[in-house]
């Protein structure tokens, strides 16, 4: 029997902190992966314009906690495409407010490149310690968008342990193979919950 995120990571272990995203999807994601409720800020963070995810992350960790004044995490996910040597990487909001997930798709078929890596960093930052875990999933790009799950560029992203796009997994088999679930799980051993 498969142990359930709550059962690998108890709560209680995890020292208190707010998760800083507006992004439903993300909160949902998470307060499943974790097996709790979490405390969570949509604070508008500037970013800095940068390919180096943990660059950008930990810039927004520091920000979060100047404004809020207590332990956070933050949370930056990017899809980094072989076909765009890594390109959008952090920067993909803003090709998907551009061009949607199909447009990404498109590009990288007109480029004979499908293969992408779907990357998750989160930073906790309380003022004095500052922590990052990653987690990664390799992958390759769909033109048809399939499934009904998930969010952004979901559709379009098969992970290669499965033949499914991430909409088309359950919420269960997601967090077991994809980029976000492996991150937390990652953060939850480096926090001594795991």
């Amino acid at each position: 029997m498969k142990e359930s995120p709550s059962e690998k990571h108890p709560p209680s272990r995890l020292p208190p902190f707010v998760l800083v995203t507006g992004n439903a999807g993300k909160i949902r994601e998470t307060r499943r992966i974790v097996g709790r409720e979490l405390d969570n800020e949509p604070l508008d963070l500037p970013e800095i314009q940068s390919l180096d995810l943990v660059e950008v992350l930990e810039a927004k960790a520091r920000e979060a906690f100047k404004r809020l004044g207590r332990a956070v995490v933050v949370e930056e996910t990017g899809l980094f495409l072989d076909a765009l040597n890594g390109f959008p990487g952090p920067l993909v909001k803003w090709m998907l407010e551009s061009v949607g997930p199909e447009g990404i798709a498109r590009t990288c078929q007109g480029l004979g490149n499908m293969n992408a890596q779907a990357r998750c960093a989160l930073a906790y930052f309380d003022g004095e310690r500052l922590l990052n875990a990653e987690g990664e999933t390799r992958g390759k790009l769909v033109l048809e968008p399939k499934g009904r799950h998930g969010f952004g560029w979901d559709p379009i992203f098969v992970p290669e342990e499965s033949e499914l796009t991430y909409a088309q997994l359950s919420a269960e088999e997601k967090d077991q193979i994809g980029h976000r679930g492996r991150a937390w799980r990652s953060f939850c051993s480096l926090l001594g919950a795991g």
